[in-house]
């Protein structure tokens, strides 16, 4: 003889909790990832060695020496009319009309210790970015597959200074490498 009287009951019991476990779709894991500060240099693509780093990878937070490696999210320049720019990968790479999925710069006009959450749209994605002393941008990765959720990651930088001699410039960047987190302060994300 079957219990038919919990059937009903277990069936209600159990849509209920399927409703409460999807109800939070953009629920997120736990951060794994402190965010941090780093100062960084990179060279001039043109007129400096190649065992001279020139890129910059959100992901690994680390520079690129870009005879060694072609995945980065943008590099540094200096152009023929002596401008000092950003060049984001799809400056640099043919990627094709498309323009998502591919790192980017926004500029920004607030200070980089008031930035607390990144910017979502409004990315220059293929075009190169003349930048000076104190500017401050935010930064998007490209997808590189490293998050489940097939989103970047986001990052805010401040040019902190070029030296003409070395054809380098010196930049301070926070970049949080938590898969659909945006928070851009020191310490584990919240947001």
């Amino acid at each position: 003889m079957r219990p038919t009287g919990l059937l009903p009951a277990l069936a209600i019991f159990l849509a209920v909790l399927a409703v409460e476990a999807c109800s939070d779709q953009l629920s997120l894991l736990p951060p794994q990832f402190r965010n941090e500060e780093d100062t960084i240099i990179v060279y001039a693509i043109r007129g400096t060695p190649l065992d001279r780093a020139s890129a910059y990878d959100v992901y690994s937070r680390n520079v690129v020496r870009l005879d060694q490696r072609a995945v980065f999210d943008f590099a540094y320049d200096i152009d023929d009319q002596g401008r000092n720019v950003f060049l984001p990968y799809g400056a640099i790479i043919a990627t094709g009309g498309q323009s998502n999925g591919l790192p980017g710069f926004q500029p920004t006009n607030t200070d980089f210790d008031q930035i607390s959450i990144a910017e979502q749209l409004g990315y220059i994605t293929k075009d190169t970015i003349e930048v000076q002393e104190g500017m401050t941008l935010y930064l998007r990765s490209s997808l590189n597959g490293t998050c489940s959720l097939g989103i970047p990651y986001y990052a805010k930088v401040q040019v902190l200074g070029m030296d003409p001699e070395q054809r380098s410039l010196r930049f301070r960047v926070l970049a949080n490498i938590n898969c659909g987190y945006r928070g851009l302060t020191i310490g584990f994300p919240n947001k």
